[in-house]
Order: structure tokens, then C-alpha cells, then sequence
């Protein structure tokens, strides 16, 4: 978590000396615009540190998520009325799986779009739907014929959200509000070849799992953003 946090002051002391500078004659707040995002996250649903998936000879153990610090890195465009965004989000996790340490890395890729509900206002809310490729990353996470190694999964996300955007200066605008970002994982690899999720079994020779992997975190977010 110091890293997440060390990373966001080094954003944060790029952007607002880069705003302070920005042209005077930048008066509409509209244009191409980068940000930086930071959020705790913990993820809940099918990651609860007890299931194990298998197929054949191979497990693959499925972790509990640990409180952590999201960081995300976006490009944009605003306008008066609406804005849409190209963010990138990591996370690092420590996780466990019953008596199992070891650490997740979360990483995604989401197009966000934010409608505003007052245009001609400095502080306006905001309604936001995205959608995102999640991936994750757990070290260990799987195991094959005694031998344990990483496993990685990814799926398809969506975010759904409220809050608000304060424009301080016509470059320069924070935003903040609750977030609901939700994941579905379809596919893992490990020692060997992968797999579709909803082909393993729950347990080694149990019933076959018939699903994807499903979880969800509940935060509230904070950004800040540079219109150039």
C-alpha cells in the first residue's frame, strides 16, 4: 500500500505544477485530458479462500483478496456535458488460501464514460457507466502433480457509479464518489495448459463448477484530472 501511495504523490506533483502552467486561454475545461485515481478495494463473491477448482490432476485454489489501495492512470476527453475516459488499474493483494500465503496483482483495462447531471456549474455530478478486462495474477495459485506455480485469470468487467466533479481551474478538476466494480473471470492458466473456468470441477472429481468466476468491490473513489 506505501508503494500505491507513493506512486499517486509523484502523479499528483506532475499534474498540478503541469496545470498551474496551463494557458490562461484554456477557459472551456473541454479537451483531452489525463488523471490519476486512487481507491481501496476488497474484493468479494467466489474469492473467499476456500474453493478449489480442478481439472484432472491440476488445482487451481482460488484465494481470498485482502483490503488494498487501487491505483488507476487514465486518458480522456471532456466536454461540458459529459466526459469518457481510457483508465488503466492495478492493485497488489495479499492473499491466502487456508494456510496458504501469498500475493495477488489485479490489473484492468476500462473505457469509463461519466454523463454530468448540471453543465454550466463548476461542481457537477455525475452518473458512470464503464465496462473493463480484468485480469489477476495470484503467486501461488496453482498446483500440478505436487508442483505449485502461479495462476492467472481474466474476464470482463463492468463499473457502475455516482459522484461529482469540482473544475478548479479551467485545467484543472478533482472528482470523487462510490464506485461498485464488479467482475466476471472466465479463463485460467497455470502449469500447463489453461482452462474455461466453467469446465473444472469443484474439487478433485467433484461436480463440474458450470460458471465463471464472479466478485465485486464497493468503494468510493478520488481523482484528479488535467485538461491540456
Amino acid at each position: 500500500m506505501r508503494k500505491a501511495w507513493i506512486s499517486a504523490a509523484l502523479s499528483l506533483a506532475i499534474l498540478v505544477p503541469a496545470a498551474a502552467a496551463a494557458p490562461d486561454a484554456k477557459r472551456t475545461g473541454e479537451g483531452f485530458f489525463l488523471a490519476v485515481s486512487g481507491q481501496p478495494v476488497a474484493f468479494r463473491g467466489d474469492f473467499d479462500g476456500r474453493l478449489v477448482l480442478w481439472h484432472f490432476d491440476k488445482a487451481f485454489f482460488v484465494p481470498a483478496l485482502n483490503r488494498a489501495t487501487a491505483l488507476g492512470f487514465g486518458l480522456g476527453f471532456k466536454r461540458k456535458a459529459w466526459l469518457w475516459e481510457i483508465l488503466y488499474v492495478s492493485s497488489r493483494h495479499p492473499s491466502a488460501f487456508e494456510d496458504r500465503p501469498g500475493t495477488a496483482f489485479y490489473r484492468s483495462v476500462e473505457i469509463d464514460g461519466r454523463t454530468f447531471l448540471v453543465k454550466d456549474f463548476p461542481a457537477k455530478p455525475y452518473i458512470l457507466v464503464g465496462i473493463g478486462v480484468p485480469w489477476l495474477r495470484v503467486d501461488p495459485g496453482a498446483e500440478l502433480n505436487g508442483t505449485a506455480s502461479r495462476a492467472s485469470y481474466i474476464g470482463l468487467g463492468l463499473n457502475l457509479g455516482l459522484g461529482m466533479i469540482i473544475e478548479i481551474t479551467p485545467a484543472l478538476f478533482v472528482s470523487g464518489g462510490g464506485l461498485v466494480r464488479a467482475a466476471g473471470f472466465y479463463y485460467v492458466s497455470g502449469e500447463g495448459k489453461g482452462r474455461d473456468i466453467s469446465d473444472l470441477s469443484v474439487g478433485q472429481g467433484g461436480n463440474p463448477w458450470k460458471s465463471w468466476l464472479k466478485t465485486s468491490s464497493l468503494s468510493w473513489t478520488l481523482g484528479l484530472g488535467l485538461v491540456f
